[in-house]
């Protein structure tokens, strides 16, 4: 009984984590757009994406937690497309920097 509910906890609380992470991926990847410095997030974001990802696809193996693992999944595809567009974008550009 006592193990069913830390183990619907814990897929909660990986669901909230792929969401809150997600949202703060975005935000420090607009305030380094917008600022024009270089945070040390933007050189890490696979590795967020990752993260995001992995404990989205975790939590949606509850149906509790499947909503915050949705939400935490779409986050970090867009994040993923995001980057990708902006980098065919700066490509097409200017090709050999």
């Amino acid at each position: 009984m006592e193990l069913d509910k830390v183990k619907l906890k814990s897929f909660q609380v990986l669901g909230w984590f792929s969401v809150i992470a997600g949202i703060v991926a975005l935000a420090l990847l607009n305030i380094a757009m917008l600022s024009g410095y270089d945070l040390p997030i933007t050189s890490q974001l696979s590795f967020w994406i990752t993260v995001i990802l992995i404990s989205g696809l975790i939590s949606l193996s509850n149906r509790q937690s499947r909503s915050l693992g949705f939400w935490g999944l779409g986050i970090a595809v867009y994040l993923a497309f995001f980057i990708a567009v902006i980098f065919i974008l700066g490509w097409i550009i200017v090709p050999f920097p």
